[in-house]
């Protein structure tokens, strides 16, 4: 039986502005109101840049750097990104799909604007989550996915309201196709003009929503522009409606609570202190292989 009970916003968090190399990013996760929501445990917000035309440049190396314990997510609203790992993963993703990396038991990774991006410029607009693993996936080797845009299952939503596209998890019997290794969910919602959706939330699942530009209204309260609001925990309903004459997005993600120790250092995100010490040890020991430029898709 569908419920009628709303469940209520928790706590809103508009972000801390850092500088990651010539990008400037709103670093939502973790916050002082929100520290996790689910697994996810790091979300920055690299708001839309635009990129001025150039000659293209392969990566130096400059911004590599290590992970292990947990899956990486890059999702791009707008703009074009190249992957190398040090496990062999390449590809490139442009504008509604994403880069998935699961680090495991030690990977360096870079991420930069793909060549024909680098060529035309544009606006670069992207998310990148940080997934903590449970312990036993924490210690496999590392995996990698380019998410291309037609792999993402979308929902038409009733009363033409828009769609929402299913990144990570399930909706119904629609599946992405990410490796997930525990109950979790990525939706991005695209509500067209007066559009209005209302989203049963998963039960016994904690849950968040992220507004990356245009506000909407959810519950009744605006929320935009690089904000991020969590609910309560418990079932529920929450209404989206969007009062704008063009479409807005909105980022719905959480899962089921990390019920793991978790001490994140840095690039790791491990269940002990010894356990990010040993991952900085076999880091610098060189155990986590080279990056080879070389590849392509």
């Amino acid at each position: 039986m569908k419920t009628t009970q709303q469940r209520s916003i928790r706590g809103r968090f508009r972000g801390v502005n850092s500088k990651v190399g010539e990008l400037l990013v709103n670093r939502l996760l973790p916050g002082s109101d929100i520290q996790a929501v689910g697994p996810f445990v790091f979300l920055d917000h690299l708001y839309p840049t635009t990129q001025k035309p150039k000659t293209p440049e392969r990566p130096s190396g400059k911004f590599a750097h290590p992970h292990r314990g947990i899956a990486t997510f890059s999702y791009l609203f707008s703009g074009s990104l190249e992957h190398f790992d040090s496990h062999g993963g390449h590809g490139i993703v442009g504008a509604g799909e994403a880069q998935w990396m699961k680090a495991g038991n030690g990977i360096i990774h870079d991420e930069h604007n793909s060549p024909e991006f680098q060529r035309t410029g544009g606006v670069l607009h992207a998310l990148q989550f940080w997934i903590n693993l449970p312990s036993v996936n924490k210690a496999e080797p590392p995996d990698y996915l380019a998410l291309k845009s037609r792999d993402i299952p979308e929902v038409s939503l009733a009363d033409q309201a828009g769609i929402l596209r299913v990144v990570i998890g399930a909706m119904g019997r629609d599946q992405s196709p990410v490796k997930t290794y525990s109950r979790q969910f990525i939706y991005h919602l695209i509500l067209k003009p007066q559009g209005k959706y209302v989203w049963e939330t998963p039960g016994g699942q904690e849950a968040a929503v992220f507004v990356p530009t245009v506000p909407v209204l959810i519950n009744g309260n605006e929320v935009g522009n690089s904000e991020l609001a969590g609910f309560n925990s418990g079932d529920g309903e929450v209404e989206f409606v969007n009062p704008a004459n063009a479409p807005v997005d909105v980022i719905l993600f959480g899962g089921e609570r990390y019920a793991e120790a978790i001490y994140a250092e840095g690039p790791f995100v491990m269940n002990s202190r010894a356990e990010v010490a040993r991952a900085y040890k076999d880091f610098f020991d060189g155990k986590y292989g080279e990056i080879d430029y070389a590849v392509s898709v």
